[in-house]
C-alpha cells in the first residue's frame, strides 16, 4: 500500500477502477481514510489569511468530505499550536439536515476520523460533536437565526447556505460570535444560487476566498452519471448551477435584479427631512412564522425610502405587535399599514393592545404579491425609491419576486410584502391609472 499511493494520481478512470477493485477490504479501508493522496485539488482549503472560504461548486463535487476534513484539520492544527480545545459551529438548512450530511452522513464527520485518537462523538441530545482533545462541535439551523445569537466559535462550518431560510441573518448572527482565537474562520460549502443576496454579500466582503468548480473536476464521480446530467441540464439554469458550479447574478425575470439592488442603495435619509413615515407589516399565516415589519418613508421631493428592517420570527402575536409598537415609536412613524387577510380583526385587536395610540391602517390584498409588488419595482426602476442602507434578508426575498410566483428563500417573502406595504401608502395610494383595471392598484389601501 505504501507504493501504491505515489502512482494513482498518475492513473486514468479505468484503471483506478481496476486497481481498486483488486484491493483486499484493509487496503479498501486504509484508502479511505487517505484523504491527502486522493483529494482533488478544488478540496484542498486556500493558503493565506482569509476570514471566509466559499467553497462554491456543482452537486458531487465533494463540498461534504472537504467540508469535513476541513473541520478535522482545524481541532488538530488548534491542538498543536497549544490552543486547548476549540469551539465550532455546524450550521445546515435545519438541525435535522446538519446531523444527516455533516456528522453522520458517508462523507460527515464521524465517517471521515482518520487519525488514531481522533474519532469523535456524537451527543445527539446536546446536538454536539465531541473530540478526545474536548474541541466540541455544535449543530445550527440556517432557519432559526436567534439560537445563533450568544454563542461563541473558533470556527464554523456552513453547509448549502443557498437553502438556508434566513441566510442574511443567520450569516450575521454567525459572524457576531465567530471571535474566539488568533484567526476565526469560517467554510460554506453550498451549491450556488443566482439572485440570494446573502451569498452575494459574503462573496463580496473583505476576507472571502472563493474556489470551486464543475461536478465533473471530481474524478471520483461516474461519468456516466456525468453524461446523463449533461444530456439532461446542458445550456440551462439549473446546470449552470448544479452541475457547472456557476452562479447567475439574479433569478430568471426578477422585478428586482441585483444591478437594481445596487444601484437604488444609499445613506440613510435625516428623519427631519422626511414628511410621512410608515410602518408596514405583513403578520404571519401560522405560528412560529416571520412577520414582516419594515419601515418606509418618503420626503418632501417625493423620494421613498426603505429605512429598516424590523421583521421577526418565531414570535407570539403579542411579541411580534409589540416589535411593530417599538418600530413606530424609532421612527416617528405616521401610521401603521398592516395586511389583514389572516385574522383582520385579531390583528388589528393585537396591535391596539401592544400601544393604543397606533395609528393603525388595515389592508386588504385583492390581487396577487407579484402584481401588487410589480408597480412598487417600478419606483426603484424610476430612481423614485431607494434602500437606505443594505438590509441582506429584505433583498433576498425582493430577488426572488418573479412573474408567477415566489422563488426566493422561505415560504413567503413577508419582509418583501410589508416594504410593499409601506411604500404602497406612501406613494402609490389613490393613483389613478390606467393598469387599475387590470392590477387593482388601490390593493384595498384606500388611502
Amino acid at each position: 500500500m505504501s507504493c501504491l499511493l505515489p502512482r494513482v494520481r498518475e492513473l486514468d478512470a479505468a484503471q483506478r477502477a481496476r486497481l481498486f477493485g483488486e484491493l483486499t477490504p484493509v487496503e479498501a479501508a486504509v484508502w479511505e481514510k487517505a484523504w491527502s493522496e486522493w483529494a482533488h485539488a478544488g478540496q484542498a482549503a486556500p493558503e493565506g489569511d482569509w476570514r471566509t472560504w466559499v467553497l462554491m461548486a456543482g452537486r458531487g463535487f465533494g463540498k461534504t468530505r472537504a467540508g469535513s476534513e476541513w473541520v478535522h484539520g482545524m481541532v488538530r492544527a488548534a491542538e498543536r499550536a497549544g490552543e486547548g480545545a476549540v469551539r465550532i459551529a455546524l450550521v445546515a438548512a435545519t438541525v435535522e439536515e446538519a446531523r444527516r450530511v455533516m456528522v453522520e452522513g458517508p462523507s460527515g464527520l464521524l465517517a471521515t476520523a482518520a487519525h488514531p485518537g481522533e474519532a469523535p462523538r456524537f451527543e445527539a441530545s446536546l446536538r454536539r460533536v465531541v473530540w478526545p482533545n474536548g474541541a466540541e462541535a455544535v449543530l445550527f439551523s440556517g432557519a432559526h437565526p436567534d439560537g445563533l445569537r450568544g454563542p461563541e466559535h473558533h470556527f464554523a462550518w456552513c453547509d448549502e447556505l443557498a437553502k438556508w431560510r434566513h441566510p442574511g441573518e443567520a450569516w450575521a448572527m454567525l459572524q457576531l460570535g465567530l471571535r474566539v482565537g488568533k484567526a476565526p474562520r469560517a467554510l460554506v460549502t453550498t451549491t450556488p444560487r443566482g439572485g440570494l443576496a446573502a451569498l452575494t454579500g459574503i462573496l463580496r466582503a473583505t476576507g472571502t476566498i472563493a474556489t470551486g468548480g464543475a461536478s465533473y473536476a471530481n474524478p471520483h464521480v461516474a461519468e456516466a452519471w456525468v453524461a446523463a446530467m449533461a444530456d439532461a441540464y446542458a445550456g440551462t439554469r439549473r446546470g449552470r448551477e448544479e452541475i457547472e458550479g456557476l452562479m447567475d447574478a439574479d433569478v430568471a425575470g426578477t422585478l428586482w435584479p441585483a444591478a437594481l439592488i445596487e444601484a437604488c442603495r444609499g445613506e440613510a435619509p435625516d428623519r427631519d427631512t422626511l414628511v410621512r413615515v410608515v410602518i408596514g407589516v405583513d403578520p404571519p399565516a401560522s405560528a412560529g412564522g416571520t412577520c414582516g415589519i419594515v419601515a418606509c418613508g418618503v420626503d418632501g421631493a417625493g423620494l421613498g425610502y426603505v429605512l429598516a428592517d424590523h421583521s421577526a420570527g418565531g414570535c407570539s402575536p403579542e411579541g411580534w405587535a409589540l416589535r411593530v409598537a417599538a418600530a413606530a415609536k424609532a421612527h416617528k412613524a405616521d401610521r401603521v399599514v398592516v395586511e389583514t387577510n389572516q385574522g383582520g380583526e385579531m390583528v388589528r385587536a393585537v396591535l391596539r393592545a401592544a400601544d393604543a395610540r397606533l395609528p393603525v391602517m388595515p389592508v386588504t390584498a385583492r390581487v396577487g404579491k407579484i402584481a401588487r409588488a410589480a408597480p412598487v419595482a417600478a419606483l426603484f426602476e424610476g430612481r423614485r425609491a431607494r434602500l437606505a442602507g443594505r438590509f441582506d434578508a429584505l433583498e433576498a426575498e425582493l430577488a426572488g419576486m418573479v412573474p408567477g410566483g415566489y422563488a426566493g428563500p422561505g415560504r413567503s417573502p413577508d419582509r418583501a410584502d410589508a416594504m410593499v406595504w409601506a411604500l404602497w401608502a406612501l406613494m402609490l395610494s389613490g393613483r389613478a391609472e390606467p393598469a387599475v383595471r387590470v392590477l387593482d392598484l388601490s390593493c384595498g389601501i384606500g388611502l
